[in-house]
């Protein structure tokens, strides 16, 4: 009889269990807690939510249908959820908040959000998930703490009896209820509808938009029209960002809001557009395809190589890449341009839904810092128009600070400028008692959106042509 070669103990003294390269179970099947908490440190660190979001979906590798909606949730309920998610979390901390590092309390909002408000998770699952994801981005004197917390809050419940409202700063909520004083709907609606996350809207493309629509059906993607805007839907139902028709980009994910705008300028075949602010592209896109020479200016030159890139994908002709600071002196030749969008740099108050973050951001005194900045843009692009051209001035806000009033000091001191409101049936029901384009959530869901379209008139003895 051979002798048979000793085992190995299990465990020796001394020794750590050995495990496979990729690390613990529990720390894989928790990849998008993982992923979560990165891209919450991203944007408390300064980086857009969309843009945090969207690498922590993608980067190293796509993850699943399912994974994809948790990291989404995760994200974007902690961020719209702050105020309130610190004010049970303060209590159960013996020293409150104060001096509590970035890192621990972003895992602790993460962990209390799925206690208090992810009523499919059990609590005992949320707190373990969490710590085991806490123990790949923080130290492991920290991850205790993390542990003990969650436990008490599990134990306590504070949002049990937690009748409190919204979680908007109050500032933010005044403003809120002004805006809707201003037009005239239901300030309680209006308020809650702010409070809600925003639904997914989609742009599709003409002229084959109806073969877009059927393509996107056999892809299982459900899109429902916008009433009021040309070529908008709300996605109903289906994977949007993996499907065949948005990566050749026939359709985009872009606020219907944001589609009217485009919409409102009413750009012509081969007319001289200049896309100030143009940003990624996608305003620029539309107007591209109604047959306009695009000019896009950015002070960025990484979103505007996006530009192009998005004119390559969906196969149209790419903008004129201009890159300058539109708040100083634009490097285009004066009145050469029969359209010119402004879609200027704002608070993005009007986008509180969509980008949550900014709530926290964002305070009264930017309103006023904001505003200067785009008059000086105004001033500058509104050059660029030749008499009988349009300019269009949007803004992502409602503040007034940030559209009406400032487009009414720009006209006290251009008197060759006059407002000219669209007479398309389709945007009749956004416009003010000044005929110009306020959108809001409490229409078709929309963001909150400002636009104001100038006309400039031609000297007098020149006759005028449509």
């Amino acid at each position: 009889m051979s002798e048979q070669p000793k085992r190995a103990p299990k465990n020796p003294r001394g020794t750590r269990r050995q495990r496979g390269p990729k690390g613990p179970t529990s720390r894989r099947r928790d990849g998008a807690r993982v992923r979560a908490l990165k891209a919450l440190m991203a944007v408390h660190t300064g980086a857009p939510s969309q843009v945090a979001l969207n690498r922590a979906l993608t980067h190293p590798k796509a993850l699943s249908s399912v994974d994809r909606r948790l990291v989404t949730t995760l994200v974007y309920g902690t961020l719209r959820h702050r105020r309130r998610l610190d004010g049970w979390i303060a209590p159960a901390c013996r020293d409150g908040l104060r001096g509590l590092e970035l890192e621990p309390l972003t895992v602790l909002r993460l962990g209390t959000l799925q206690m208090a408000m992810l009523s499919r998770i059990p609590s005992h699952a949320a707190v373990h998930a969490t710590v085991e994801a806490a123990k790949a981005l923080i130290p492991k004197r920290k991850v205790g703490f993390v542990h003990a917390v969650l436990r008490r809050l599990d134990r306590e419940r504070p949002w049990i009896d937690d009748d409190r409202g919204g979680d908007l700063p109050p500032w933010l909520e005044r403003r809120i209820l002004g805006f809707a004083a201003q037009l005239d709907v239901n300030p309680a609606a209006m308020l809650e509808a702010f409070e809600a996350s925003a639904p997914v809207h989609v742009h599709v493309f003409g002229p084959h938009r109806d073969k877009t629509i059927a393509d996107a059906a056999k892809e299982g993607i459900e899109l429902k029209p916008v009433a009021a805007i040309p070529g908008a839907f709300l996605l109903e139902s289906g994977e949007l960002f993996s499907s065949e028709v948005y990566d050749r980009r026939r359709l985009l994910a872009q606020d219907a809001a944001s589609t009217a705008i485009a919409h409102w300028l009413d750009a012509q075949k081969d007319d001289r557009v200049a896309d100030i602010a143009a940003g990624r592209g996608v305003k620029s896109l539309t107007l591209t395809r109604a047959g306009a020479k695009v000019y896009a200016v950015d002070l960025d030159e990484d979103k505007l190589d996006s530009a192009i890139e998005l004119h390559q994908r969906a196969g149209c002709p790419v903008p004129e890449k201009v890159l300058c600071d539109a708040s100083l002196t634009i490097p285009l030749d004066a009145e050469s341009f029969d359209r010119v969008l402004v879609d200027a740099p704002c608070t993005g108050l009007g986008t509180v839904r969509r980008r949550p973050e900014i709530r926290h951001r964002r305070s009264a005194a930017d309103i006023y810092r904001m505003s200067l900045l785009q008059a000086r843009m105004l001033e500058a692009s509104a050059k660029l128009v030749r008499p009988g051209g349009v300019l269009v001035f949007a803004t992502c806000s409602f503040a007034e600070e940030e559209g009406p009033m400032l487009v009414e000091d720009f006209l006290r001191s251009h008197p060759d400028f006059r407002r000219a409101p669209l007479e398309a049936p389709w945007c009749q029901p956004m416009l003010d008692r000044r005929g110009d384009l306020r959108s809001h959530p409490l229409l078709e869901g929309m963001d909150s959106f400002y636009g104001a379209r100038l006309l400039r008139d031609r000297p007098k003895g020149v006759e005028a042509t449509s």
